[in-house]
């Protein structure tokens, strides 16, 4: 969806940096969260300080100790807060690796900040990878005040955090994407109080959750998790993210920073789930990416990971292109799995084409997609007419060129593309395997199904050397 989310932009960009190795995470993971002490994020005003490459190596592990100095796994920080705010002051530099304990739940944001050759990956010999989630939990029944009706309302201020929940606790944003209870995840978000009707309908406004239950919520001893509305890893330049899970957020899990081109990020070999349904910047519509790479970046690399449950799409590139900035070069989606997002791939750009922009290029090589339109939010989106699909396109004012190749595209809802106003100008779509029912549309607003595949090709210029199959 064309959101622009609204993290804010206090940081600036440096270096550059782009690994290469490939491999895929196989299998899938079972999302555990366990209680913990409630978090404080640090505080983003201090600048962060040049300094030399040293090579160090930090660990993070919620048994640990903030006071502690990090720099052994006998001596690790407790929080991600702690890493960031080591990261904002310079304290973690240049060349360091942050790394996470294996098998742990990590609550809160990953803030990489300006540092160029920053590496955060995991470490321990448990088999599940670090978890990073920005749930918070509530599971007193005291916490929640009836309103009557079936309407219980909870107050999400950071004042009163220690008495209502533990998890992630956010400085700046108190908006709810979503619910899990009981490993379900609950999405149907209103506007007003008065509008619900069906257990677990929620409004979340301002400070302020209002859950319909026929019961407390948190009776029983349940536990209602809520996905806050703020992107887990900001990617920034020169930033290398590998080897973690990063669920439950009410906004895009990983998002290129948006105030600055980003040049030289890599996103590998991590497990991304249960994404989206914040409020984007119109107020009015939600969203929700696996992956969103902004306009201006260049040099990234998002390969191997595994991408499920996004409210809108898996990996997208979009943004508005100032005329002096270049749209996106060298942005590489590679050997990805995908499964049950709402749509697989989505390009949009707005801007002035240029020259530079012409020779923007863009690579979907070797993902492997499954069940496009199968997402949580399949039937709660107002817009889901056409939109489960695994290929998405709006506008190409700067005419980026797209490769897709060599991808297997399994099973969508609606169709397999779906263009508005039209197909990219510099897009080239070919020798992948596509698979669909044998009445699912290749593409919104055209007759063809698979059955016709050869006269789609034919008319659109798209899929040379592609195999068609039926489910």
């Amino acid at each position: 969806m064309p959101q622009l989310d609204r993290c804010p932009p206090n940081r600036t960009d440096s270096g550059n940096l782009r690994p290469r190795r490939r491999t895929v995470l196989g299998g899938a993971l079972g999302l555990v969260v366990v209680g913990g002490a409630s978090l404080a994020a640090p505080s983003l005003a201090s600048p962060a300080v040049a300094r030399a490459v040293s090579g160090r190596t930090f660990y993070v592990d919620p048994a640990g100790d903030d006071s502690a100095d990090g720099l052994a796994t006998s001596r690790p920080w407790r929080t991600l807060a702690r890493a960031n705010a080591a990261i904002t002051t310079g304290a973690v530099g240049p060349g360091d690796t942050v790394r996470l304990r294996r098998g742990r739940t990590h609550y809160g944001i990953l803030r990489p900040g300006q540092i160029g050759g920053l590496v955060v990956a995991s470490w321990g010999d448990d088999p599940a990878p670090p978890l990073v989630t920005t749930y918070t939990a509530v599971d007193q029944p005291s916490s929640w005040r009836s309103l009557g009706a079936g309407r219980w309302s909870l107050d999400l201020q950071l004042r009163v955090a220690g008495q209502v929940r533990s998890g992630y606790i956010s400085s700046w944003c108190t908006e709810i994407g979503f619910l899990r209870v009981d490993g379900v995840i609950h999405g149907d978000r209103k506007r007003s109080t008065a509008a619900l009707a069906v257990p677990w309908q929620f409004v979340s406004s301002g400070s302020t959750l209002v859950v319909q239950c026929a019961e407390n919520p948190s009776a029983g001893g349940r536990t209602v998790w809520m996905a806050t509305a703020e992107p887990i890893v900001e990617g920034r330049s020169g930033v290398t993210i590998r080897d973690l899970a990063l669920s439950g957020t009410g906004r895009n899990a990983v998002q290129t920073a948006t105030s600055v081109p980003v040049q030289g990020f890599a996103l590998r070999d991590c497990f991304i789930s249960e994404v989206g349904g914040g409020y984007g910047s119109d107020g009015a519509s939600r969203f929700g990416n696996g992956v969103q790479v902004w306009s201006g970046a260049q040099d990234v690399d998002v390969v191997g990971n595994t991408i499920t449950d996004c409210w809108d799409v898996g990996l997208t590139i979009q943004g508005p292109v100032p005329a002096q900035v270049s749209a996106f070069r060298d942005v590489v989606f590679e050997g990805n799995t995908l499964r049950a997002n709402m749509q697989s791939f989505e390009y949009w750009s707005t801007g002035t084409r240029t020259a530079e922009n012409d020779a923007s290029t863009c690579t979907v090589r070797a993902n492997d997609c499954h069940d496009a339109g199968s997402s949580w939010s399949a039937a709660l989106r107002p817009d889901r007419l056409g939109k489960g699909a695994h290929l998405l396109f709006y506008r190409d004012d700067v005419h980026t060129r797209i490769t897709i190749e060599g991808n297997t595209f399994d099973g969508a809802t609606n169709n397999y593309l779906y263009a508005n106003p039209g197909l990219p100008t510099g897009l080239t779509s070919r020798a992948n395997s596509i698979r669909l029912d044998p009445v699912t549309k290749l593409q919104f607003g055209a007759a063809e199904t698979v059955m016709e595949s050869s006269i789609w090709a034919r008319r659109t210029g798209l899929e040379a050397g592609s195999r068609f199959s039926v489910v």
